[in-house]
């Protein structure tokens, strides 16, 4: 089998690394959202990224999701999987700028659904968390199951295209930013998310589930994996614990 071209740097995600352990050091992050830093850990050459506590400005998902933070009982954001309590930083950085001994805990790559398929036939179902199909929102395994031509595949790339083609708009990008800001809009937008569309793309499927289960998982992008991590529609997103990144043989 030759080489799957993802297309993106896969991104290497360590959390809570010991210091002077030989890990990548990151530059402190502060900006929007867990899939920004993503985006900036992987775009051109790449650098090493720290998200702490205080590092996401907008998303409410993330410092949740990534353990930062207790869910605030107001908001109910049915966050039901997150990284331990106690989680004290994330570092993000090109897979590439891991040292041997010294490796990520999770790789994200992000492909064409052709190169996703390659990935599954590759590692195998047993390494995917099959429990999760059928549950759009947090997993795209379902699509795959049943041939990949569902009414939930087209429903989510044609919004996520429509998203996409908006973000162009500056005007666009600063209103996502106010809906996010605010306690009602995201609940409510909440609530259209966990129905529709893939929700937590980047922070929770393709991160912490992977961590958590120590198996790979597929999603579609979030709005905030559109608005925020400039992600192409017609791409998914693949996360993976690194030992089962080393089986592939990824072109980037």
């Amino acid at each position: 089998m030759g080489a799957i071209k993802a297309g993106y740097v896969p991104a290497g995600i360590k959390i809570s690394p010991d210091s002077g352990a030989g890990y990548p050091e990151g530059e402190h992050y502060e900006g929007v959202s867990y899939c920004d830093a993503v985006r900036q850990a992987t775009t051109g050459h790449g650098r090493a990224l720290e998200i702490t506590p205080d590092s996401i400005q907008t998303c409410r998902w993330v410092p949740v999701v990534l353990g930062f933070k207790d869910r605030d009982p107001k908001l109910d954001l049915k966050v039901d999987v997150v990284l331990p309590r106690d989680t004290a930083r994330v570092l993000v950085a090109p897979v590439t700028a891991y040292a041997d001994d010294a490796p990520p805990d999770v790789v994200v790559l992000r492909a064409f659904p052709d190169q996703v398929r390659r990935i599954l036939d590759t590692l195998g179902w047993e390494n995917f968390n099959e429990q999760l199909a059928g549950r759009l929102d947090c997993s795209a395994l379902e699509v795959f199951k049943s041939g990949g031509e569902s009414f939930d595949k087209k429903r989510v790339q044609a919004v996520n295209t429509l998203l996409a083609g908006l973000n162009r708009s500056e005007a666009w990008r600063d209103f996502t930013k106010w809906i996010f800001d605010r306690q009602w809009t995201t609940y409510v937008f909440n609530l259209l998310l966990e129905r529709y569309l893939a929700n937590m793309s980047i922070c929770r499927n393709s991160t912490v589930i992977p961590y958590l289960t120590g198996k790979a998982n597929v999603s579609y992008f979030c709005t905030g994996g559109i608005a925020w991590g400039l992600n192409k529609p017609r791409h998914m997103t693949c996360g993976m614990p690194f030992d089962l990144y080393r089986k592939l043989d990824v072109d980037w």
